[in-house]
């Protein structure tokens, strides 16, 4: 479960950290790194992220979506030596 709260934190600040590695390497002359931060449109920012985190949920939830109502899932096991992979029964 940590991971997964990992992951959304980690989705949630890449707009943010991609923000500010790009307005480090665009500023101006004489700019210091607390004018950057005070001008950053933290809105935006959020709402990215947000977005973000929605779409990988989404998507993950598509290609993962698991089996239909009623069905078992029989995990993987190893049969004459080989690794036979989990699958819905």
């Amino acid at each position: 479960m940590i991971r997964v709260v990992i992951e959304c934190l980690l989705l949630f600040l890449l707009p943010v950290v991609g923000y500010f590695v790009y307005a480090y390497a665009a500023r101006p002359a004489g700019t210091t790194n607390a004018q950057i931060a005070n001008e950053a449109p933290v809105l935006m920012l959020s709402v990215l992220g947000a977005a973000l985190v929605f779409t990988v949920m989404v998507v993950f939830a598509n290609v993962n979506g698991g089996g239909r109502p009623g069905q078992a899932y029989q995990p993987a096991v190893i049969e004459d030596g080989k690794v036979v992979p989990g699958r819905m029964q």
